[in-house]
């Protein structure tokens, strides 16, 4: 059953060129303003935890990774999502009964990036259920998004630390060390030497080797750092002069998984891998006296490794902190 909607709105970039195109999921017919008093779910945020459909057949759909699976709801009445590798957003407005905890609830057309996302994802199921979203229901601090016509229901699940997973905040002493481990990255774009282009990156912190320190992980985006599998991983360990390459990995995803347990004193690391029509997998990475080293590979099919996800989110080359060029 089609659906009104509202005029077009297309988005030629997201906020600071995460979009190179945009298209739209079309949404039911939905002002473009707050709904008079404070909406329920305002300023709220969630990541997925499945898709439940009536059909048998199908059942419950969980993701491998909720935390690639957002929605925002902030208090201006914007929506904006993550789907798996693509990004979305639009209006949402509810309409609240007099038990505030279910009412109606509706997304306005929602704008959308259309990168193919390596298998297994949920990203595409999701934004074509969005548009039928007719209410909520919030149950055991979950907030369940039902379907048009008994459609099916999206469970969701409030995010523990909300926030990206990662840090933008520049780091000089890092930039040194990124540098002088890959020199090519100082050329500028257009030079004599052939220029590398924009670069940026993101970084994450956490003790590694049981030192005390915080070793980081640094996730870089930009011309020739990123392929078709992903973008460059790397790891620093901090030492009392500053930070110390210990490994690269050029083509990674994320989310960087850092399980508990130690193996020669340093913490094994699972990274995500896919692309060039291969299947996703994880790949544990062991130290071994002078680097890491991949040990195992498993489908990323399941359900993630055990551990905590120290470097996670989806940034663009507009979120990461600017690396250069340097003279």
């Amino acid at each position: 059953m089609p659906f009104p909607t509202s005029t077009a709105l297309r988005l030629g970039a997201w906020a600071g060129g995460a979009f190179a195109t945009a298209s739209l999921l079309a949404g039911a017919s939905l002002p473009l303003h707050a709904a008079p008093g404070t909406p329920p779910l305002q300023g709220t945020s969630w990541q997925l935890v499945g898709i439940q459909s009536m059909d048998d057949a199908q059942g419950l759909r969980r993701p491998a990774d909720p935390s690639r699976y957002t929605l925002s709801l902030q208090a201006d009445g914007k929506a904006v999502l993550q789907l798996d590798c693509n990004r979305a957003m639009g209006r949402w407005q509810v309409e609240p009964s007099a038990d505030p905890g279910n009412g109606g609830f509706r997304f306005g057309p929602l704008a959308s990036s259309k990168a193919l996302c390596p298998a297994p994802s949920l990203g595409e199921l999701l934004a074509l259920q969005l548009p039928y979203v007719r209410g909520y229901l919030l149950r055991d601090g979950r907030l369940n998004l039902s379907l048009l016509a008994d459609g099916g229901i999206l469970i969701w699940e409030p995010r523990s630390g909300a926030g990206p997973g990662y840090s933008n905040r520049p780091d000089p002493a890092l930039e040194v060390a990124i540098l002088a481990a890959s020199p090519d990255l100082r050329r500028t774009l257009g030079s004599a030497a052939g220029g590398m282009g924009r670069i940026s990156y993101v970084h994450a912190r956490t003790d590694l080797d049981g030192d005390g320190r915080q070793d980081v992980l640094v996730y870089l985006m930009g011309p020739y750092v990123c392929g078709t599998g992903g973008c460059t991983l790397e790891v620093f360990r901090q030492e009392a002069r500053g930070y110390r390459l210990i490994t690269s990995f050029p083509t990674s995803r994320l989310p960087v998984i850092v399980p508990e347990a130690r193996r020669n004193r340093w913490r094994d690391l699972w990274r995500l891998q896919s692309g060039g029509g291969a299947p996703a997998t994880w790949v544990r990475e062991v130290f071994d006296g002078r680097g890491y080293r991949t040990k195992e590979r498993i489908p990323a099919s399941g359900r993630a490794p055990a551990g905590t996800p120290v470097l996670r989110g989806d940034p663009s080359l507009a979120d990461g902190a600017p690396l250069g060029p340097r003279p």
